[in-house]
């Protein structure tokens, strides 16, 4: 059985995911779990869909071994140890994954031949989802005696003690794997419009593909930040930028919507920039056919019935996979890196300017959107800290080795 997560717009602009089947149907218990459990509790909506698609695995697991999970459970049974060493194991696969969130099939019988696996950290969280999802399944197909209660819990518990030992000891911290100016000199150049390395054709796209590169690169905003921007959010007058916080907005057309995850805040603009965001909406946006019907600044150029619509995720992850496609190099490139970029170059212009470590946890909080009493700030400081320490060492290495030189 081939199952997908579908993205639904309701008519007062909310935003739902459901687990349906080839025909569209949604899957009765999943729905019934986000509903009550994971919507219920105010989820964002990353979280609701991570935790479909751990669901569905676990449907791909139970059809690999042609399990029917809720007849076992309607009849008092219970999973056993080597079933949950099985379904451990087999949450190692990784899915089949389209660009398109809302076209994601599952289909993990097959990726058995492929031999692809997933992360320790995914196998871990989706041990996680279906844990307690089918803690939650047993209690509404079972009688909730006491003793099936704590048959139940005992299900749960041994489910998660199955899950993978996540040791940072071994792997690469990400701030190792980070984009320095010179790579991204060379995306600039690579997007740069009428540039022949230039993926796309359209110059219009191209201006709006290296317009969307450069706001990422100065202004460390998260993706979905970038595209709920709209063209009144850009003040140019004051040259400032407005990220707004727009859940389930009614005009946005898109079934899975950009949100800002952080909190609402305002940017200066180099008035280069805030001019070279001017001249894409006079010059190019401004004659997409379709844009002027909502207000988001970037839109789908190519024409079609999506013509001028706001740019969906999956159009943003299109223009990604073809940057990597441009230079081996660019692989290292995502979204989020662009984040931990501005990140680093921030705390070197705060050292130089001397700034006290609290003031620039408050700066850098408001910048990113992060509550002021939030300690993200120290992750996204780490790979500069790291070069700091280093230097102080070296440092202390050269003092001692000069000192015995003059001995």
């Amino acid at each position: 059985m081939e199952l997908s997560v579908r993205h639904i717009r309701f008519g007062d602009g909310e935003r739902y995911m459901l687990l349906v089947d080839q025909s569209g149907m949604p899957i009765y218990f999943p729905s019934l779990y986000i509903t009550v459990i994971i919507r219920g509790s105010s989820k964002a909506t990353n979280t609701i869909q991570n935790v479909l698609h751990a669901i569905k695995a676990l449907y791909g697991w139970q059809d690999y071994y042609k399990l029917n999970l809720e007849s076992s459970f309607a009849c008092g049974e219970l999973l056993e140890a080597h079933q949950i060493h099985a379904l451990r194991d087999f949450m190692q696969r990784s899915l089949t994954n389209n660009a398109q969130p809302e076209q994601k099939v599952i289909s993990l019988t097959a990726q058995k031949r492929k031999g692809k696996t997933v992360s320790t950290k995914v196998q871990y969280a989706r041990l996680s989802v279906v844990a307690d999802y089918l803690g939650f399944l047993a209690v509404q197909l079972q009688n909730g005696s006491e003793e099936n209660k704590k048959r139940i819990q005992a299900m749960v518990n041994m489910i998660k003690a199955n899950r993978p030992k996540i040791s940072n000891k071994s792997q690469m911290d990400r701030d190792d794997i980070h984009l320095d100016d010179e790579l991204l000199d060379r995306l600039d150049n690579a997007l740069k419009p009428g540039s022949k390395n230039n993926p796309v054709k359209d110059y219009g796209t191209q201006i709006r593909n290296a317009l969307m590169i450069v706001i990422l690169r100065v202004t460390g905003m998260r993706r979905g930040e970038l595209l709920n921007l709209k063209v009144t959010d850009i003040d140019f007058s004051s040259n400032r930028l407005s990220i707004v916080r727009r859940p389930d907005a009614q005009s946005d057309l898109r079934s899975y919507q950009p949100v800002a995850k952080t909190r609402e805040r305002t940017i200066p603009l180099d008035p280069l920039l805030a001019d070279r965001i001017y001249d894409y909406v006079l010059k190019y946006r401004s004659k997409v056919s379709g844009a002027k019907k909502h207000g988001y600044l970037f839109v789908t150029h190519k024409a079609g019935p999506s013509c001028g619509h706001p740019l969906s995720i999956a159009g943003f992850s299109k223009l990604m996979h073809e940057i990597k496609g441009i230079d081996s190099e660019f692989n290292k490139i995502h979204p989020h890196a662009f984040r931990h970029a501005w990140n680093y170059e921030f705390s070197k212009r705060i050292d130089e300017k001397g700034v006290t470590p609290e003031r620039e946890r408050q700066l850098r909080s408001y910048l990113m959107g992060w509550n002021p009493t939030s300690d993200t700030a120290a992750t996204y400081n780490k790979r500069h800290i790291k070069e700091k320490a280093g230097e102080v060492v070296l440092g202390l290495q050269e003092r001692y080795l000069n000192k015995g030189d003059e001995a």
